[in-house]
């Protein structure tokens, strides 16, 4: 257990001192102010009225000065005269004191900046995990008893690994701008002499990798709830131009114990975050922007299609392996399909073939949101028909199929074959929907061939949809 350390650092000595200025004259997006009050601040030894104004990250303290709450560390006081409640903002050893109501503020604050009363605020308990430079603790808030799971950081090792301290600076970064429910919240930062703590939300339930080894594989009505949810958190992220690269069963824990419903998407150490790329270290990503983009777009998508073909089949792939057979277009996992039961549903098959068959087109978490495998009323209704109960399509009516194997296989017979609706508006043959709500004309592009598998054998038919749609007027007319 890390012995909690009661001596503070003063901010000339913090990790975090970049030892640029506390006070700005300009700020970098147009000023939008979340919330605006007076407060007594200290100038001169005395205290004055001001109207301040807080917009995210940043304070404004008149036309052309603002303080950048980045990585600022931050103390409350009590003033020595007044006993008004206020707060101490202090970086490379300038410092700016505020007095008055500020519990609203201070919610803002806390997110973006330094706090040095760990040990008062909070105990540690059991160790959750651990790593090269941090360990995870279980820790419980002295006052409200509410869990937290905290991330402690040797200081030591990040002083003298530039690699590990980029890291860390990265991934504090990119968490502090997030706010999904199935992404893991963070709530803010405490240094010590020797440590920083990094406290996040405590989640109760166990990794999806565990879920499914202890059990048989999901129904495709439960990956269809784990799954829905990690699209839009992935979306989410995608849409700040953040890229997650390690997407697994093993990144994702669910909130509760066995709740799929509310899953959590965790694991952003090697994230990605394209903006302002002049200033980044990786300079090759300027050569070709929009490329890097695509492909880390690709590799989650596809990562996202290995976690529900290792969900659907229970079969725990190796993940760097098969990410890397899926960008080749190589990806062998979709064989198992086949021996399914019950078989997926025709927009599950249709879903899983657009992932890992995307070729040279790009696909978006938002375009693949779209798809009817999302719709939950067809995704219970509609069910794969084996190979032997395919049907004739007429398109003025509803779909078909055959009550009799035999006469399906008598050609002679088949103008007095009965059939029976099951769907309408349903390609049963393409395994793909007529209509799609809501979607681009170019988007799901109906395949001119179609790999199908008889159910219980592992012989592979290729259907041709065009001679078949032929052969089927054919025979209505």
């Amino acid at each position: 257990m890390i012995k909690q350390q009661l001596l503070q650092i003063c901010s000339v000595d913090s990790f975090f001192n970049n030892h640029t200025s506390l006070f700005q004259k300009s700020c970098p997006d147009p000023f939008i102010a979340q919330y605006s009050s007076e407060f007594q601040i200290s100038h001169q030894n005395r205290l004055i009225i001001k109207q301040l104004s807080i917009c995210q990250n940043f304070i404004k303290l008149g036309e052309d000065k603002y303080i950048n709450l980045t990585n600022v560390c931050m103390q409350k006081i009590v003033h020595p005269k007044t006993g008004l409640f206020g707060v101490k903002l202090s970086k490379n050893g300038a410092s700016f004191e505020m007095f008055g109501q500020l519990d609203e503020w201070i919610n803002l604050i806390k997110k973006h900046t330094i706090q040095l009363d760990f040990g008062q605020k909070y105990q540690l308990f059991n160790k959750l995990g651990e790593g090269y430079s941090t360990i995870v603790y279980r820790a419980k808030n002295k006052v409200s008893k509410q869990e937290f799971a905290v991330k402690v950081f040797d200081k030591k090792r990040l002083l003298t690994n530039n690699y590990e301290s980029k890291k860390f600076l990265k991934e504090l970064k990119i968490i502090r701008q997030l706010e999904h429910p199935h992404l893991l919240h963070f709530y803010e930062v405490f240094e010590s002499n020797n440590h920083i703590y990094m406290l996040e939300e405590y989640l109760k339930g166990q990794k999806l990798s565990q879920f499914f080894q202890n059990s048989q594989p999901l129904k495709e009505e439960q990956v269809l709830i784990v799954i829905k949810p990690l699209f839009q958190a992935v979306q989410y992220l995608h849409d700040l131009n953040i890229y997650h690269k390690q997407i697994c069963t093993s990144n994702v824990i669910l909130k509760q114990k066995d709740d799929l419903s509310n899953p959590c998407l965790i694991g952003l150490t090697h994230a990605e975050q394209h903006t302002n790329l002049e200033q980044d270290d990786y300079q090759y990503l300027q050569v070709n922007v929009e490329k890097q983009r695509q492909y880390y777009i690709k590799l989650d998508v596809l990562a996202l299609g290995i976690v529900m073909h290792n969900l659907l089949t229970g079969n725990q792939m190796h993940f760097d392996q098969a990410l890397g057979d899926a960008l080749m277009n190589k990806f062998q996992g979709t064989a198992d399909f086949q021996f399914l039961d019950p078989p997926l549903s025709d927009q599950c098959f249709d879903f899983l073939s657009i992932i890992f068959n995307q070729g040279s087109k790009f696909r978006t978490c938002q375009q693949l949101l779209q798809h009817p495998f999302f719709d939950r009323e067809n995704q219970m209704s509609n069910r794969n028909i084996p190979i032997q109960f395919l049907g004739t399509l007429n398109q003025n009516q509803a779909m078909f199929r055959i009550s009799s194997k035999q006469t399906q296989m008598s050609p002679k017979g088949a103008k007095e074959v009965k059939v029976i609706p099951i769907r309408k508006q349903f390609n049963i043959i393409s395994k793909s929907p007529q209509e799609r709500p809501n979607l681009n004309s170019d988007y799901f592009e109906p395949p001119k061939t179609h790999l199908m598998f008889r159910r219980g054998s592992r012989q592979k038919r290729t259907l041709n949809f065009n001679n078949h749609n032929e052969q089927s007027n054919d025979s209505i007319n």
